[in-house]
């Protein structure tokens, strides 16, 4: 819902684009009409939440305990590209095609840059690409068949630390 421009002003001051500094991080913003963008929590193993609303609603609240029980309009799930190193990559396939990817639940705080960063390089300043497209890239033990797996026994480990303030 519309919160107003009294409440998000209140809740978010500086109108920027937030995120915590947990592992499996939460995120928010708002939006023009001034609703609250919350994600994060994300879910590993391609797999999505039985109910979206109560996978977030706890954080949301804890972060803004004044949006408490308030009315959720929209929610959805979806996959998110996590880079073993949690760097994005960068790079070009041929002279013409840019590419980033691997945003690792940072997107709706960094992918704004990233884009910039391409459109530099497409107008000719590839002084920051080439910095990121150097990084070196390390693909996920375990291969198609075990990454998946991998993944989700370390999220369930970081969550853990998460929760005990490691």
């Amino acid at each position: 819902v519309p919160l107003g421009e009294e409440v998000a002003r209140s809740l978010i001051p500086s109108d920027m684009c937030v995120e915590d500094a947990r592992y499996i991080l939460d995120y928010f913003r708002l939006s023009a009409d001034k609703r609250m963008i919350f994600g994060g929590g994300s879910v590993y193993g391609g797999t999505d939440p039985a109910d979206v609303v109560a996978k977030l609603r706890p954080n949301l609240e804890k972060v803004f305990p004044q949006l408490k029980g308030i009315a959720i309009d929209y929610a959805w799930s979806g996959n998110f590209a996590l880079s073993f190193t949690r760097v994005p990559q960068m790079g070009r396939i041929g002279a013409n095609t840019y590419f980033t990817h691997g945003c690792s639940g940072h997107g709706v705080t960094g992918f704004h840059l990233f884009g910039r960063i391409l459109a530099e390089a497409i107008d000719g300043d590839a002084t920051r690409f080439d910095f990121f497209e150097k990084l070196p890239w390390y693909p996920f033990p375990g291969g198609r068949m075990f990454r998946a797996q991998y993944s989700t026994l370390g999220s369930w480990w970081y969550m853990f630390r998460d929760a005990v303030g490691w």
